[in-house]
């Protein structure tokens, strides 16, 4: 391979984990651990969710007493996900690198968020999360502050994530309360971005599944959803690897590439997920019906 050629990897797994974490920059309002323990689809791994302490006046038993940290832990099953494309080797000599930047990462980038988010999606039921309210068929920033408060009922720790489906996004662009806030309503205007509304950090989600219980979005704490990362196994004869890490959310992925005797590369990019129930009461369902 040339030199462009076997830099190509690398410039894939940087180009692909940027897209990526753009599109999944929630993670970082959940408890995840990426982990170098494991390398296969299947594994389990436990994601530790601490909690809450209740702060006590000292006495007579000194420091030693019943005053240890809420610590739990979700078990997280790892599942591999990958894109592969094929590439002619024309191609190759003609755009070169950015043959692979402009028709792949991209690409992958969309089909792998799609999938975690899928993962995540699933569990937001109310089997898993028995609070939730029907908010309608829009939001508004009130019925977010009164969420806000029921979770601070709940003792919910931070941060907090706010994930919306477009509806519900573009109810909130339009609230006359955040209008009205100078630099918030700025920002919506100019950039459409919420950023911080009512002490929770705002997510869109385009494909956020309604379900058949009518969701349109959740309120949560960091500990609610539990997520695992990690990368597979590497170790492919003929294959020139590299991997990248987002280091906000430890979303992590792998990038090979792999020339047939025909000329033509196979580049695949993969990673290992998987998501899970934390503590339930720290998460409010939003539903549209």
């Amino acid at each position: 391979m040339s030199n462009s050629i076997a830099a190509a990897p690398a410039v894939l797994a940087v180009g692909v984990i940027k897209a990526l974490s753009n599109r999944l920059p929630m993670l970082s309002g959940f408890s995840t651990v990426f982990t170098t323990s494991v390398q296969n689809g299947g594994a389990t791994i436990q994601v530790p969710l601490i909690g809450t302490s209740v702060a006590t006046e000292f006495g007579a038993s000194g420091y030693l007493s019943g005053d240890d940290a809420t610590v739990t832990s979700s078990s997280v099953v790892l599942k591999h996900f990958k894109v592969s494309s094929r590439f002619s080797p024309l191609d190759i000599r003609q755009y070169g690198v950015g043959f692979f930047a402009n028709n792949f990462v991209e690409t992958a980038a969309i089909a792998l968020s799609q999938k975690c988010m899928t993962e995540i999606n699933s569990l937001i039921t109310v089997a898993n999360y028995a609070s939730g309210t029907v908010t309608g068929a829009a939001l508004s920033y009130a019925e977010v502050v009164a969420e806000q408060k029921l979770l601070d009922d709940a003792k919910a720790p931070d941060k907090r994530a706010l994930v919306l489906n477009n509806t519900y996004i573009s109810n909130l662009r339009s609230d006359a309360t955040i209008i009205a806030a100078f630099q918030l309503g700025a920002n919506v205007i100019s950039s459409g971005s919420l950023g911080t509304i009512a002490g929770a950090q705002v997510y869109q989600f385009s494909n956020l599944a309604a379900n058949s219980e009518g969701l349109a979005g959740f309120l949560c704490g960091a500990d609610a959803i539990a997520v695992a990362t990690a990368l597979p196994f590497n170790e492919i004869p003929g294959a020139d690897v590299a991997q990248a890490t987002d280091p906000a959310t430890g979303l992590s992925v792998q990038v090979m590439i792999i020339q047939e005797q025909s000329g033509f590369y196979n580049i695949t990019c993969t990673l290992l997920f998987g998501a899970s129930v934390g503590r339930s009461t720290s998460l409010r369902r939003l539903c549209s019906a």
